[in-house]
């Protein structure tokens, strides 16, 4: 799969993936709007359970990528066994719901309702492990049908007929469904020919890997859960879930590089990644800066009751620029692994592989993370501090664990391949960066309003965005000569 193009893809991933950002940010102001703190924080724990039993999923789709980016045809075996999955987790995910709503005192009947999202969930990230594999802009497609389904459905069944978190579920659902049906479109080709029951008892045999990879998943999103079991409240978590959607506007930068992975497992050289890597920064740079000027006027777009969590979306948004960075890395070095070529690979060679080692270093990481978040609940919970404190504890230990684990990233990404860090670049990205968070310092005042209505707020929160983001593109064109390589690449491309 050599015909892999990393920039085009790329390019496609982050352009639908900024799209995205915007139809997103419109559904989650309707909910955001319409939901109370409370009915947000029950939201946010039913993604949060969904996200546990997705654990499985990776035992299909962390092969599929791999052997389809090497020219096999194991899609229709990938699609079947995945749909079957997901039946098999809906009674455990009703189970938990009942715990959990006994203890939070949560709405147990939308937890319930939520059980439809585990097959669409399901069904839809094979889908985009089986695109990445020859096809890795098709899911940037599935995502932007996604993003735009959520906004007219969500309109009907949250705003107009007030239906809360249960009308959530569902446009969340309906969304789901259509962008299942673009994936499928995509991948069509790849779903043709016989169900492969070897393939699948080869997965099985060997799904110790996938399960033990999705298992930082799992153990991240526990702490939703731990704070709300210590604190026996859901407003902290409002206040974390609403800070992490600005600050993952950050993770769209990701999307330049999401073709380095199939890219390399197809064998192809490793020259661009170096140039790559310069393009992601170029993107998360601004992006992180975005996030921490507009850090007060976004909570106050989603819901003026958030506003006085503009410091943990600013220490958040750090963390989720330092993850992008490192996820990348650790990419790089799942690309290069060639260990599982062969199908006579045993445990042995597996644990010794770089497919063995990330998932332990990220284990260790999350792992880390939750005992020291549980700790620190237990300490300051009983001291009754306030929601808003403990968040900015909960965000503070996430980015203290983030930033040692990058180092390491980097270290292993230089020893295995010839890899050097842009640093003239990066300055260039800084500066120009630093220059349109003076410019938004110097004239946010004058065109924000925090007093106007959403309707009038949004058109000058915008305005003031465009106005930073066009700095930044002036300046970097006019001092940086990949930019101008860039954009006439971009400009190739469209004609």
């Amino acid at each position: 799969m050599s015909n892999i193009r990393v920039t085009y893809s790329g390019l496609i991933a982050l352009t639908v993936g900024l799209a995205s950002v915007l139809t997103g940010a419109i559904f989650t102001l309707i909910v955001t709007r319409r939901l109370s703190p409370e009915e947000f924080g029950i939201w946010s724990i039913i993604g949060s359970m969904i996200s546990y039993f997705l654990i499985a999923e990776p035992v299909i789709s962390f092969w599929a990528t791999r052997q389809i980016a090497r020219g096999e045809k194991v899609g229709k075996t990938s699609l079947t066994s995945s749909t079957m999955f997901s039946l098999g987790a809906i009674p455990l995910y009703i189970i938990l719901s009942y715990y959990v709503s006994q203890v939070s005192h949560s709405h147990y009947d939308s937890m319930i309702l939520a059980a439809i999202l585990l097959p669409v969930s399901f069904v839809s990230q094979t889908m985009s492990a089986i695109n990445l594999g020859h096809k890795p802009h098709a899911s940037s497609y599935g995502l932007l049908a996604f993003e735009s389904l959520k906004i007219p459905v969500g309109l009907s069944l949250v705003y107009f007929l007030d239906m809360g978190v249960d009308g959530a579920i569902i446009t969340t659902a309906v969304a789901y469904m259509g962008k299942i049906g673009i994936q499928i479109y995509f991948g069509k080709h790849e779903l043709q020919g016989k169900f492969g029951l070897q393939n699948l008892k080869h997965w099985i045999k060997h799904s110790w890997l996938p399960l033990y990879s999705n298992l930082s998943h799992v153990i991240w999103s526990l702490d939703v859960i731990i704070y709300t079991i210590i604190t026996k409240s859901v407003i902290g978590v409002a206040y974390f879930s609403v800070s992490s959607t600005i600050a993952a506007i950050i993770g769209n930068a990701g999307l330049i590089s999401q073709a380095v992975y199939p890219k390399l497992l197809a064998k192809g050289s490793h020259d661009y990644i170096n140039e790559n890597f310069s393009r992601l920064l170029y993107f998360a740079i601004p992006l992180l800066g975005i996030t921490l000027v507009f850090s007060k006027p976004a909570l106050f777009a989603l819901n003026p009751a958030y506003q006085s969590a503009s410091m943990i979306v600013i220490i958040y948004s750090f963390r989720t620029f330092f993850y992008v960075i490192t996820s990348t890395l650790y990419q790089i070095l799942l690309g290069i692994e060639d260990v599982d070529i062969e199908k006579n690979y045993n445990y042995k060679a597996l644990a010794k592989s770089k497919l063995f080692l990330i998932p332990t270093l990220t284990n260790i990481q999350y792992g880390l993370y939750i005992v020291s978040l549980a700790i620190m609940l237990l300490v300051l919970n009983s001291n009754k501090i306030s929601p808003i404190e403990l968040v900015t504890w909960w965000v503070t230990i996430a980015l203290a664990l983030q930033i040692p684990v990058l180092i390491y990233a980097s270290i292993l990404v230089k020893k295995y391949i010839k890899f050097s860090f842009p640093y003239v670049s990066t300055i260039k990205y800084v500066v120009s960066t630093i220059t349109f968070i003076v410019v938004f310092h110097f004239t946010s005042s004058m065109i924000i309003n925090y007093q106007s209505s959403i309707y009038s707020f949004l058109p000058k929160l915008l305005l003031q965005l465009f106005i930073c983001i066009g700095i930044y593109l002036i300046i970097t064109y006019l001092i940086d000569k990949k930019t101008r390589i860039l954009f006439k690449s971009i400009i190739t491309e469209l004609k």
